[in-house]
């Protein structure tokens, strides 16, 4: 999966779990919460975020500076849609031409990153402003993380990605008996735990395990089915059906032998 693909993942299972379902737009997304236009554009590993007109550019890679790209993508939006900013827009003659971001500190709001400026015969022109924000319910799986202040990114931990490692559960610490349910997880953190839980449930001689994923609209089942196809130790997998709890779980059948592939990494 591409940088560009891991982060459009991401984005549908945030917009999912806030309710929204973007405007099909080719490779944008465009969807409208509260007063807040949210409009997000990928080319390839270009990316643009704009909310109702203050604008964020990142470009997402394979390495660690990539990863960190996406997830404070990821937190400005989040942020924007849990209504942990807002967007200033100053207009004059009716033109937008200033726009500021503002973060909520407890009651009040602190103005952030400024873009635009005022024209430079602004006094002489009728001005007004508009605050654009929303306010959508937070589900559990998208709590802030507490990260120290970045400069150029003051929103960063506001949605739960960036510095998600520092709070991630670890697969031992999870009741060990053969089913992991997802729903309670960030869509950052599948992949890890879909991969230490099998190797838990493996070292535990646990051989078919059940994994909660949900209905949806299939990107975590996908995203799921993707890990095992490349399982060294996935002798298959099938839905659950309605014997194994629905088709919002699938059934995956472990090889108790030795792992076929010695260079298999639980981390990747």
């Amino acid at each position: 999966m591409s940088p560009g693909d891991a982060f459009a993942h991401e984005l549908a299972a945030l917009l999912a779990a806030c309710g929204l379902a973007p405007a099909p737009s080719g490779p944008d997304a465009r969807v409208t919460a509260g007063s807040l236009d949210l409009h997000v554009h990928l080319a390839g590993p270009d990316l643009l975020v704009d909310l109702s007109g203050w604008r964020h550019s990142a470009r997402l890679g394979d390495d660690e500076d990539g990863d960190d790209a996406a997830a404070l993508a990821l937190d400005l939006i989040g942020a924007a849609l849990f209504g942990d900013l807002r967007i200033l827009v100053e207009r004059w003659g009716g033109r937008p031409r200033r726009f500021t971001l503002q973060l909520r500190l407890g009651e009040r709001w602190q103005p952030g990153p400024v873009q635009g400026a005022r024209p430079l015969l602004g006094l002489f022109a009728a001005r007004t402003t508009s605050l654009h924000h929303a306010a959508l319910a937070r589900p559990a799986a998208y709590r802030p993380n507490d990260v120290a202040a970045l400069p150029w990114a003051p929103w960063a931990g506001r949605a739960g990605f960036f510095g998600a490692a520092a709070r991630e559960p670890a697969a031992a610490e999870l009741p060990i008996d053969g089913e992991l349910d997802l729903h309670n997880f960030s869509p950052k953190d599948v992949k890890r735990l879909v991969l230490e839980y099998l190797d838990v449930c493996l070292a535990r001689g646990i051989t078919e395990v059940r994994i909660v994923h949900g209905k949806g609209i299939g990107a975590l089942r996908r995203t799921v089915h993707a890990l095992l196809d490349r399982h060294p130790r996935v002798l298959g997998y099938r839905l659950g059906g309605h014997r194994g709890g629905g088709w919002g779980a699938t059934v995956v059948d472990l090889s108790p032998g030795p792992a076929s592939d010695p260079d298999h990494d639980p981390g990747r």
